[in-house]
């Protein structure tokens, strides 16, 4: 389970187009199911993702993606992760660089 590729995800945590074409091997092989941002404000509805991840009981709980340019609440995700028996992945590549160089707000 992991963020929306329209939301700032990556096509390798599963992507299907709305037709239901799988776009990536990790859909292909595996069964996916996104969170998404509010449309509104532009951040991740955690109340909405605990609530998917709960009914959908994934292996694997991916924070991070590719254009998700907001903070992420790590904590928030590890208390999800918890709770519906996933294991928590987290998709560093974008930051790995500010966290390697000890850049603040990472």
């Amino acid at each position: 389970m992991g963020l929306d590729t329209p939301s700032g995800g990556n096509t390798s945590h599963g992507y299907y187009t709305p037709h239901g074409r799988k776009v990536s091997s990790a859909s292909i092989f595996f069964e996916s199911l996104p969170y998404k941002v509010n449309p509104q404000t532009g951040y991740i509805d955690y109340e909405k993702l605990e609530e998917r991840a709960l009914d959908f009981r994934p292996k694997i709980l991916i924070c991070g993606g590719s254009s998700y340019s907001r903070e992420w609440d790590y904590g928030r995700f590890r208390q999800t992760a918890d709770k519906c028996g996933a294991v928590l992945l987290c998709d560093m590549a974008q930051i790995s660089g500010l966290i390697a160089a000890k850049r603040k707000g990472c």
